[in-house]
């Protein structure tokens, strides 16, 4: 077991050992969020995307990694309840489409 005293760290730990969980990719980001109450609307922007390159040790912060994408930014919003009008007015960037991304099978690409 390691010395770790998060549940979660130690719950990874026994399942990477006893089931034999291994990781496919490192998918690493930096992420902006905001939040607004009115319809818990949730916006992130992710920037800075990399993978490990066919590297998947996660837990060492030496592992090496390499950018994906061009200066690829990520802007996300999720909501629950209804997306207010100053925040679908904020997000509507002239000369920007909208689309589905995944950071995954882009990291994925590489290993």
């Amino acid at each position: 077991m390691p010395l770790d005293d998060r549940p979660l760290v130690s719950e990874l730990y026994c399942a990477m050992r006893i089931k034999g969980l291994r990781p496919k990719t490192i998918v690493d980001y930096t992420r902006i969020a905001y939040t607004f109450p009115a319809g818990n609307v949730r916006v992130t922007l992710d920037y800075h995307i990399r993978t490990g390159l066919g590297g998947t040790d996660f837990l060492n912060p030496d592992c090496p990694t390499v950018p994906v994408g061009d200066g690829l930014v990520i802007l996300e919003v999720k909501w629950d309840e209804f997306l207010p009008g100053i925040i679908r007015d904020a997000v509507q960037l002239e000369g920007r489409h909208t689309s589905a991304f995944s950071k995954y099978a882009a990291c994925r690409i590489y290993g």
